[in-house]
């Protein structure tokens, strides 16, 4: 049976009982006459005392949650990291320089009649024949090696940004279900609120009565019975609401003496309609708003290009050599140029080439299934945002309405006692059940949606 059909058929009988009862012009007993004065209404405790509170929009808690989330901060340090990696890669090679001399010279090998011989000395830079040999290499890479390096460190940088935007879509996900969480949990307790405000009053009143004998007791038992009940849950609704006020703090990194009542526009979300929504739309959206996909696409490019890089590396480098040798065996100042190249014989860096074809097409395979995981995730968030969205549509908003009016009627009614404490209580119950569960069911709608827009990678409803 529809939630809205449910209700009417249940209480049609009650309603058209109070409005008939509001008709009668009974006497109203002298031992009740009392219940209708207004008797001062119990203060209920703050939802956290000692604490600031700050009214947010979503748009301006999603400001606030990008300039001020650690986890965004630090991840956005993953991109600085990977920028300078870049740099580096665009370095070449630094040259090599190599000094040979003489450390001590102990007078011997030198001519009778030199001006050296027989001298001893540490460091014999002077004497005639000491030796001192300087070269310089340097390596110079062959086959790109260089730019595909840099080609490999710009996509790592690529990857690094995905992962960031994949972490802002995942955390904004978070952020605005406990926004919505919170403003209808606080709705909730509004509820709460009203219907125990109201049945204090009438405990009160009813206290005063049997205290003067006027009342029997077992009537003030069951109105302070489902006064307990609805304390009790009122006390379990706020530890979840408790839960969701950290959480959003942690999101916001704001004090945990600041409270955010969130502000919703209700006639904007309720213009989101899911059916107006096209799920082969909805595919080529997250295909294109994705970021934990893209970051697969970015992976398989980073593989090609290390294959790339590995074919280039089996290709030998050159170094180039310049040498000075000063009383050297040739003659007393050498000068001479060379150059070196490895021979690839044995090493042709076969295996990191076989590696990294495997891993290219590895990551072909991986964005083949990831696609399809993600189309999964979009087709599975547009069936549930059209099953709520659809029973958001059915329930009839002037039945809770109409529902809320009648509860003053129902209440003044019990007073003048022209019903029974069980319909009494029983209206109450129901009263506070379609209240809630109405709240339930946009806050489920709201969920849904909002996983839709985490499926997909963007809100598909602004254009």
């Amino acid at each position: 049976m529809p939630y809205t059909s449910r209700y009417v058929s249940r209480w049609l009988p009650v309603v058209l009982l109070v409005f008939m009862l509001t008709d009668l012009h009974a006497q109203t007993p002298s031992s009740l006459q009392s219940l209708s004065a207004t008797a001062p209404a119990t203060t209920l405790p703050p939802v956290m005392p000692g604490t600031d509170s700050v009214r947010l929009t979503l748009a301006q808690a999603e400001d606030q949650f990008l300039a001020r989330n650690i986890n965004l901060l630090t991840a956005q340090l993953g991109i600085s990291e990977s920028q300078a990696q870049q740099v580096q890669a665009q370095l070449r090679p630094n040259p090599t320089v190599y000094l040979e001399l003489m450390p001590y010279s102990n007078g011997t090998g030198y001519t009778s009649g030199a001006t050296d011989a027989g001298k001893k000395a540490f460091l014999p830079f002077g004497q005639s024949n000491s030796e001192q040999v300087v070269q310089v290499q340097q390596l110079i890479l062959l086959a790109g090696k260089r730019n595909k390096q840099l080609a490999l460190a710009r996509t790592n940088t690529e990857i690094a940004r995905d992962r960031f935007q994949d972490l802002i879509r995942t955390l904004r996900y978070q952020l605005r279900n406990t926004f919505y969480d919170l403003y209808y949990s606080q709705q909730s307790v509004g509820v709460y609120d009203e219907e125990i405000a109201t049945l204090q009053q009438t405990v009160n009143l009813y206290q005063q009565q049997f205290d003067k004998g006027n009342v029997p007791l077992k009537d003030l038992a069951r109105l302070k019975a489902y006064l307990f009940n609805l304390t009790s849950e009122r006390q379990s609704l706020l530890l979840r609401l408790t839960d969701a006020e950290s959480e959003m703090g942690v999101l916001l990194n704001l004090s945990p003496a600041v409270l955010v009542k969130p502000v919703v526009n209700l006639n904007e979300v309720a213009t989101y309609n899911p059916a107006s929504l096209n799920v082969n739309d909805l595919y080529l959206l997250a295909d294109e708003n994705r970021f934990d996909l893209k970051g697969f696409t970015d992976q398989a490019r980073f593989e090609q290009q290390n294959l790339t890089l590995q074919r280039a590396l089996a290709r030998p480098d050159v170094t180039l050599q310049g040498t000075f040798d000063r009383n050297g065996a040739f003659g007393q100042n050498y000068v001479g140029v060379g150059a070196g190249i490895p021979i690839p014989i044995a090493n042709r860096n076969q295996g990191n080439i076989q590696a990294a074809k495997i891993r290219t097409e590895s990551s072909q395979q991986a964005i083949s299934a990831y696609r399809l995981q993600v189309d999964a995730e979009v087709q599975r968030a547009y069936a549930k945002a059209m099953q709520t969205d659809k029973l958001y549509r059915t329930f009839d908003t002037r039945f809770n309405a109409d529902f809320a009016r009648l509860i003053q009627g129902v209440t003044d009614n019990y007073k003048k006692q022209n019903i029974g404490i069980v319909e009494f209580l029983d209206f109450l119950d129901s009263y506070k059940n379609s209240q809630i569960q109405y709240r339930q069911l946009q806050n489920n709608r709201m969920q849904s949606i909002e996983e839709l827009v985490f499926a997909v990678g963007k809100n598909p409803f602004i254009k």
